[in-house]
């Protein structure tokens, strides 16, 4: 898949339902770059591997929760050994973009929810949202139907409505279908980085693969992922530390190494800085829970 390509159109009908399920594993046939008309609510249950969503490349590992606009185009790439498969790898939600603004009419208490909304046009990541708590959330929608079903998920968006986010596409959904160039440049140094990120990541060395000069590139990648190239690397290496806290019993110090960190110190400070706490707080917080 290359994100060149124009966003393949899902169409997904809900049969007198405000609210839709769906989960699967990988491989699937669904996961290719695409887009819909509803907003999605989207869980990554298991595997790492490449998140776009509009202009954003990034690392995804478990626990990973986003909330995709309509009509924004995305799609999570996962990183799989030959042969390997997973029976769960994405929990999902889906619901119409006019939902809230039409009970709003009757629920004027809905409207505290338009700030999310808004937001999630461009795409949003839900942050230092437990994993086992998320996937608490989704069996419950999942296990429910009718009035239930809807309550659920009215808890669910309220809860998370409460927590701290991060903007993902810095372009609108009506740029990105016209970006394709710009995308696979970027998609270079995104499978670059996710390739290499155990080892010293040297900003001339990916510049040099585009042919830019160091300072071009340093403009181009800021300017067309929302990232500065190094904070970006930092990012990748402190998601897969997140993995490896959540499921080895491996050291701090072994996991800031093996991430490609080099100093305990900077691994602590950066970690804190993109995560909002300690690796340790991190490890007692997020133990990886089996879902069936």
């Amino acid at each position: 898949m290359s994100a060149a390509k124009d966003p393949v159109w899902e169409f997904i009908q809900f049969e007198e339902q405000s609210i839709f399920y769906k989960e699967h594993g990988v491989p699937h046939h669904s996961i290719h770059w695409h887009v819909h008309e509803q907003y999605e609510l989207h869980l990554i249950v298991k595997t790492n591997g490449k998140a776009m969503i509009g202009n954003h490349l990034g690392p995804f590992s478990p626990g990973q929760l986003t909330l995709v606009g309509p009509w924004l185009p995305h799609n999570w790439e996962s990183n799989l050994s030959p042969g390997e498969t997973h029976q769960l790898r994405d929990m999902v939600i889906l619901f119409e973009p006019d939902l809230f603004n039409t009970a709003a009419k009757s629920f004027p208490e809905l409207t505290q929810l338009t700030p999310l909304l808004e937001q999630a046009k461009m795409g949003i990541e839900f942050l230092n949202v437990p994993f086992d708590k998320a996937v608490e959330h989704f069996i419950k929608v999942r296990e429910s139907s009718g009035m239930t079903r809807l309550v659920n998920f009215l808890s669910f968006i309220d809860y998370l409505s409460k927590g701290s986010t991060r903007l993902l596409s810095s372009m609108p959904a009506s740029a990105v279908k016209d970006a394709g160039t710009l995308q696979t440049r970027i998609n270079e140094v995104v499978d670059y980085v996710m390739e290499n990120y155990q080892q010293p990541i040297r900003l001339k060395t990916v510049a040099d693969k585009l042919g830019m000069t160091e300072s071009y590139f340093s403009r181009f990648f800021h300017q067309s992922s929302g990232h500065r190239f190094t904070d970006f690397v930092n990012r990748v290496r402190i998601q897969r530390a997140c993995v490896l806290l959540s499921d080895s019993d491996d050291t701090i110090a072994d996991i800031s190494q093996t991430v490609g960190f080099h100093n305990l110190a900077n691994f602590s400070r950066q970690f804190r800085r993109i995560k909002g706490l300690s690796p340790l707080a991190y490890r007692k917080k997020h133990a990886s829970p089996r879902v069936m």
